[in-house]
């Protein structure tokens, strides 16, 4: 299957093709990579490429997937080609309405970034949450004002617990 990943504003071509139980081929670019793909937990991956061992924890947030490692935690937006084709090729989906930031994992608010009635702007650095021992930034969806911080420094919150709304 052919799939367009959308990371940092850059688009990526992903050919995957499952070739076992737990293995796949991927192709990305002119790299192609053979990776034995296992599921040890909810939302837990390990995967082992070329003798290399790689942990990831996966999680759905809305359209996005947000891919958190020992390295850091992507937000990036995975769609097949068939379905991207349908969509219009430059134009960037646009978050409308009210936005109700919510935390990807468990974690620690480290810092709150913005207050109530603060203006953001689009992918604005607005709550760092710590998480697998690494501190992830979030970033604003969309342009707006923040209306509700639902989140001090140093509080915990669990997956899917609202920390932010921007309207």
């Amino acid at each position: 299957m052919r799939y367009v990943a959308t990371l940092e504003g850059a688009e990526h071509e992903i050919d995957l093709e499952e070739i076992g139980a737990d293995t796949y081929v991927l192709q990305i670019g002119e790299n192609r990579y053979q990776a034995d793909v296992r599921k040890v937990g909810p939302a837990s991956f390990s995967i082992m490429i070329n003798n290399r061992s790689f942990d990831f924890d996966v999680v759905r947030d809305g359209e996005e997937t947000v891919v958190a490692s020992r390295s850091g935690t992507t937000r990036l937006t995975i769609v097949d080609a068939a379905r991207r084709a349908a969509r219009s090729a430059d134009k960037r989906r646009e978050v409308t309405g009210r936005a109700n930031i919510k935390s990807a994992m468990p974690g620690r608010v480290i810092n709150v970034l913005v207050a109530k009635g603060d203006e953001v702007k689009r992918d604005q650095g607005i709550i760092v949450v710590e998480a697998m021992k690494m501190e992830n930034e979030v970033k604003s969806p969309k342009a707006g004002r923040v209306i509700e911080v639902k989140v001090v420094a140093g509080q915990t919150v669990e997956k899917g617990e609202l920390m932010m709304v921007i309207e």
